[in-house]
C-alpha cells in the first residue's frame, strides 16, 4: 500500500483510494495525527482530539470495506467539526467559558449524517467565542495561525476549520455563517468554501442557541444564519453538502429537500464559454492592491480560457440598504441572544461611532429593539432578495471579492477590546467594515456562495465569492467547478509542508 500525499489529497481522491485499496483507513487516520502532532502546536487549528475514537471508526470503517459492496459516501474519510456543533458525548464548548466541560448527549444533526455516511471525527477545530467575530481568538484555547503565515489571522469564525483543512489535519469540516465565518477563512486560508443557502441545511445542535440546561434565551437568530461545508476542492463541496442538507424533523425551518438534478458535465451549456460578472464596487468601498491584483489575475486566466468578463453591478441592488438592514436584524437578533452587559454597551457607544462604521452602527441600532424599524428591514431584504435574485439570473457567474483586504495580524480579541482598524492600501477601515462588508449582503439575501481560492498573490491566497440563486446549489456548485479548472485551485500552504 501506498502513503497518502496530503500535499494534494482531497476527501473525493481519498474516497477512491481506500476503494481501490491503496491505504487503508487506519493508515489515513495515523498520517492525519501524525500530522497534528507535528503542526497543530503551531496552528492550533484543533483544540479537541478524538485520538481514540478516531482510530476506532477507521479500523470499523476498514472491516467494511474489505466486506465489498456499496459502501456509504465518506466512509474512512477524515473529518473536523467547528466546535460550535454539538458531538455527543465529546467536549463541546463554542468557547465560551460556561460550556468548558459541556459534553452533550446527542450529535447535531450535521454530525449525525456525516458520522452516518462514514466519516472519521479528528476533533474539534477553534473558533471565537459562540461564534461572534471574524478572526478566531478564543478565551478557552487562544489563537488560531493562518497556514500561509503565523504573524496573521485564519478569519473567522471557522477559522480553525479552514486551518484545519487546509493543513491536511481533516479533508473535510461544518462551519456555520451568518456574515462570512465560512467564506472570510476559506479566503484567508487558500481553499473552498460553500455557504448554502439560508434554512438549507438545519441547524439542531448548533451553538449558540445555549443548550436548555445553560439558561439560554432560545433560539433568537431566525434568518440570515446558514451552515456548508469548508474543503480542499469544489468536488468536495459536492460530496460532503449532498450529505447534509433537507429537514430532520426538529428544525421546522428547512423546508421538504427537493433532489436537485443529476450531474451532465457533457451538456452544451456546461462546455460552453461564460458570461462572468466581475462585481467588485460595494459603495466605494476600498480594496487592498494584493485583492485588486488577485482579480485582475483571475479575469485574464478566465479570459484565456474563453470565457467573457465583464465588470459591472446590479443597477438596484443598494448595498448601503443591504448594510443597513443587516445590521438592524442581526443586531436584533442576535442581540437578544447577548450578555445584557454587552448589549449596554454597544448601544452606549453608538453616538460616539464615526460616520465610515456603518456596519457597526446598523448593528447597535438593531439593538435598541424598535419592532417598527425591525420589520421595515425586513422588508428591505425582501426587495434586495428579489434585486439580486434577477442579476445573477442574467450571467453564469457572478463573482466578487471576499472582503476589501486580505489576512491581518492575529492578536487575541476579547469582546471588551477596542476592535482595530485596518489597512486597506492607502486606507483605513473599521474592523467590521474591513472584514464583513463584502459577505454581509449576501448573509442578508439568504443567497448560496461559493469562496474560491483563485491564486497566490505576495505570497497569501487571494479568494472571491461566486454567488448563486437561493435553492440552487448544485448549479452554484457546477459553475464552481468549471472555475476551479480554469483557475488552479487548491495550493498547499507553506507552514504544513
Amino acid at each position: 500500500m501506498s502513503a497518502p500525499d496530503f500535499q494534494h489529497l482531497t476527501a473525493a481522491q481519498a474516497v477512491r483510494d481506500l476503494r481501490a485499496g491503496r491505504y487503508s483507513a487506519e493508515q489515513l487516520v495515523l498520517a492525519c495525527q501524525a500530522r497534528i502532532d507535528r503542526f497543530n502546536p503551531t496552528l492550533n487549528a484543533l483544540v479537541t482530539l478524538n485520538r481514540e475514537g478516531a482510530l476506532a471508526a477507521a479500523r470499523g470503517a476498514d472491516r467494511r470495506l474489505a466486506q465489498g459492496g456499496l459502501a456509504p459516501a465518506l466512509l474512512g474519510v477524515p473529518v473536523s467539526i467547528k466546535d460550535a456543533f454539538a458531538t455527543r458525548d465529546m467536549l463541546t464548548t463554542a468557547s465560551h467559558r460556561p460550556l468548558a466541560a459541556y459534553r452533550p448527549g446527542a450529535d447535531a444533526t450535521v454530525v449525525a449524517r456525516w458520522r452516518e455516511a462514514g466519516a472519521v471525527l479528528m476533533g474539534k477545530s477553534n473558533l471565537p467565542e459562540l461564534a461572534g467575530a471574524p478572526h478566531c481568538w478564543s478565551p478557552l484555547f487562544g489563537l488560531t495561525r493562518n497556514p500561509w503565515n503565523p504573524a496573521l489571522t485564519p478569519g473567522g469564525s471557522s477559522g480553525g476549520a479552514a486551518v484545519a483543512v487546509a493543513a491536511g489535519f481533516s479533508l473535510l469540516d461544518i462551519g456555520s455563517d451568518i456574515a462570512g465565518s465560512i467564506r472570510i477563512p476559506a479566503a484567508y486560508c487558500g481553499i473552498a468554501g460553500l455557504k448554502a443557502t439560508e434554512n438549507r441545511i438545519p441547524r439542531t445542535g448548533h451553538i449558540p442557541h445555549l443548550p436548555p440546561e445553560f439558561g439560554g434565551p432560545g433560539r433568537s437568530v431566525w434568518h440570515m444564519l446558514a451552515f456548508g461545508v469548508l474543503a480542499r476542492s469544489v468536488e468536495d463541496l459536492q460530496l460532503g453538502y449532498g450529505l447534509l442538507a433537507g429537514p430532520d424533523g426538529v428544525d421546522c425551518t428547512v423546508p421538504p429537500f427537493l433532489p436537485e438534478p443529476p450531474s451532465l458535465p457533457t451538456t452544451a451549456r456546461a462546455v460552453a464559454p461564460m458570461r462572468i460578472a466581475l462585481w467588485d464596487d460595494f459603495a466605494g468601498m476600498p480594496l487592498c492592491p494584493r485583492i485588486r491584483r488577485g482579480l485582475q489575475n483571475m479575469a485574464g486566466k478566465l479570459r484565456a480560457s474563453g470565457h467573457e468578463v465583464v465588470r459591472c453591478a446590479p443597477a438596484d441592488f443598494d448595498v448601503g440598504a443591504a448594510w443597513h438592514a443587516f445590521g438592524l436584524i442581526g443586531g436584533a437578533e442576535i442581540g437578544l441572544g447577548m450578555p445584557g452587559w454587552q448589549r449596554r454597551l454597544f448601544l452606549a457607544l453608538r453616538p460616539l461611532l464615526p460616520r465610515d462604521h456603518v456596519i457597526t452602527r446598523a448593528v447597535a441600532a438593531g439593538m435598541r429593539f424598535d419592532l417598527r424599524r425591525y420589520n421595515q428591514a425586513l422588508n428591505q431584504r425582501e426587495g434586495l432578495i428579489r434585486s439580486l435574485e434577477r442579476f445573477v439570473g442574467e450571467w453564469d457567474a457572478v463573482i466578487c471579492p471576499v472582503a476589501p483586504t486580505g489576512p491581518y495580524p492575529g492578536e487575541p480579541m476579547p469582546p471588551t477590546r477596542k476592535p482595530p482598524r485596518l489597512n486597506v492600501g492607502e486606507a483605513t477601515l473599521p474592523y467590521l467594515e474591513a472584514t464583513i462588508a463584502m459577505t454581509a449582503p449576501f448573509s442578508l439575501t439568504g443567497s448560496p456562495v461559493l469562496s474560491l481560492p483563485v491564486g497566490i498573490e505576495d505570497g497569501l491566497p487571494v479568494g472571491v465569492q461566486v454567488i448563486g440563486k437561493r435553492w440552487q446549489e448544485h448549479a452554484l456548485l457546477e459553475t464552481g467547478r468549471r472555475l476551479e479548472n480554469a483557475l488552479g485551485g487548491f495550493v498547499p500552504p507553506p507552514l504544513a509542508a
